[in-house]
């Protein structure tokens, strides 16, 4: 099966599974959880914590974390390519702006509770 994130999130709610939970479970926000699901790669903090939070979300919902983030890599490839591309990766904004995303994303986790 090609995981990606769409089928990810239909697959999640087939289990009954909340967002909740697996941000309970997995110490990840539910913000980046959704950006996950919603493939918004441009909110992620980098992509190691990318990688880290697809292995952890598919182990909490009983997949193999490396086909998981294999099919999900291919995606975040291709953003990565379009980002750069349009010459939005690498320059100082996107650092700025990867910033202002994680201080939402901090916002958005504690509005939440």
């Amino acid at each position: 099966m090609a995981y990606r994130g769409k089928s990810l999130k239909a697959l999640r709610e087939s289990k009954r599974v909340r967002l909740r939970r697996i941000s309970n479970e997995t110490r990840i926000g539910i913000s980046y959880l959704e950006d996950l699901e919603d493939e918004r790669f441009d909110r992620f903090p980098g992509k190691f914590y990318f990688e880290s939070f697809v292995k952890e979300y598919a182990r909490s919902l009983g997949l193999d974390p490396a086909e998981v983030l294999a099919d999900l890599q291919a995606a975040y490839q291709e953003w990565q390519g379009t980002a750069q591309e349009t010459g939005a990766s690498n320059s100082p904004p996107v650092v700025e702006e990867g910033l202002l995303n994680r201080i939402a994303g901090f916002i958005r986790g504690v509005q939440e509770v």
